[in-house]
């Protein structure tokens, strides 16, 4: 049960918070993104320590972050009991806050890995889809086009609707015919950076197709002066090979909880 110590932040207030920010190994962007009024989320605080909770689901400490706040955290958002309907990923750096969550016994942990882009240049960049076969073409995504994207990593994945995407963020599609095979997109979105997601669908894999929209959203990102960032679940080897053909480092890793 949330409990007094904690309270939520009005949206009025959310870009006081950035105060709270320190860069980490998690990353910036996605609190950012909350706190900036670019992307939707949820913030609260006991005034020493804060909680960012993004549209996606993603969520992140910065502070102290002392027990009785940790256990407002898990109360409301991790224990058997929470009623939230949105997923909670929590995003754990900090020692304590490891410690804290490691005694409850009804999460899983995992592991995400970090990259940045070191180049101040695109690595390559097919030009209007030059290379593709068939009736594939490259297109920016769409209002129409948003709608034929079918998958787990999708715009909706980190945008409201397609208004605020359309809006705020970017993307690009491989198109075959009707079909949306591979795209890139912005999955969050601060002042300074842009986090790409990027999804191919199982029939269009091993083509190419990915890194091609990787790197234009890459080249997008320059062009915004922005500078690109990419993580991703540590088991999942793809995206890991797919960041590292695109031009991205590894930079760093840090553990993440959520409820089984």
């Amino acid at each position: 049960m949330l409990v007094i110590a904690m309270h939520k932040v009005a949206s009025t207030e959310h870009r006081n918070m950035v105060a709270y920010m320190d860069k980490t190994a998690c990353g910036v962007v996605y609190p950012l993104s909350i706190a900036e009024g670019i992307q939707p989320g949820e913030i609260y605080t006991d005034q020493d320590s804060a909680l960012f909770w993004h549209h996606s689901g993603f969520a992140f400490l910065f502070g102290p972050c002392e027990e009785a706040f940790l256990s407002c955290v898990y109360d409301h958002f991790l224990s058997t009991e929470s009623t939230l309907s949105r997923r909670f990923v929590l995003f754990a750096e900090n020692e304590n806050v490891k410690q804290f969550f490691r005694k409850k016994k009804n999460l899983t942990w995992g592991k995400r890995y970090f990259f940045e882009y070191p180049n101040k240049s695109a690595k390559r960049f097919y030009a209007g889809g030059k290379g593709l076969s068939g009736n594939l073409r490259v297109c920016e995504i769409s209002r129409e086009l948003l709608d034929k994207i079918e998958g787990t990593i999708t715009p909706y994945f980190s945008w409201a609707d397609s208004c605020a995407f359309l809006r705020r963020g970017k993307g690009y599609c491989v198109v075959d015919g009707e079909t949306a095979a591979a795209w890139a997109f912005s999955a969050a979105v601060s002042g300074e950076e842009m986090d790409i997601g990027v999804e191919t669908k199982a029939a269009y894999r091993h083509l190419g197709l990915g890194t091609m929209v990787s790197e234009r959203m890459v080249q997008y990102c320059l062009e915004q002066h922005k500078r690109p960032v990419w993580a991703c679940s540590a088991d999942n080897a793809a995206s890991k090979r797919l960041a590292e053909k695109a031009g991205f480092l590894k930079t760093a890793e840090c553990e993440t909880c959520k409820r089984i």
